[in-house]
């Protein structure tokens, strides 16, 4: 019997016409009102102070590395630092034994391309780790 015959046979439309409409039980809004919980109270997180700086060290960074480029260029408007040839002069006297040393170790291409390969994966995992949201909270 298609929906159709039901909804055209006279018989059956008398019996859901005459059938009673169900009707919920003595209580239940008061019943079902009851077994509903309220919301909790908002909790307010205290958020740890350190928070900003973790999330400004990328932006600082990158503003150290933009201002050093700039400053250590040789476009003249840039190089207005007073003083720059005699801090240079220092620091080549104080960094020489290390750079003597880092010439010494880099002459082999093996230990270049190891130093290469890791000071290069350490600063992608570095700004994996300060990028990604997974850590940021």
């Amino acid at each position: 019997m298609n929906t159709d015959d039901i909804l055209n046979d006279d018989f059956l439309s008398d019996l859901i016409r005459k059938m009673p409409l169900e009707s919920p039980s003595d209580g239940f809004v008061n019943k079902v009102m009851n077994g509903i919980e309220p919301l909790p109270a908002p909790i307010n997180e205290s958020y740890p102070s350190f928070i900003w700086v973790k999330s400004s060290i990328p932006y600082f960074v990158i503003g150290l590395a933009i201002a050093l480029i700039m400053f250590s260029s040789d476009i003249p408007d840039f190089n207005f630092i007073y003083g720059t040839e005699y801090l240079s002069g220092m620091f080549i006297k104080v960094f020489h034994p290390l750079v003597a040393f880092l010439k010494t170790l880099l002459s082999s291409r093996f230990i270049s391309y190891t130093l290469l390969i890791g000071v290069s994966a350490g600063f992608i995992f570095i700004v994996d780790k300060l990028f990604s949201r997974r850590f940021a909270a």
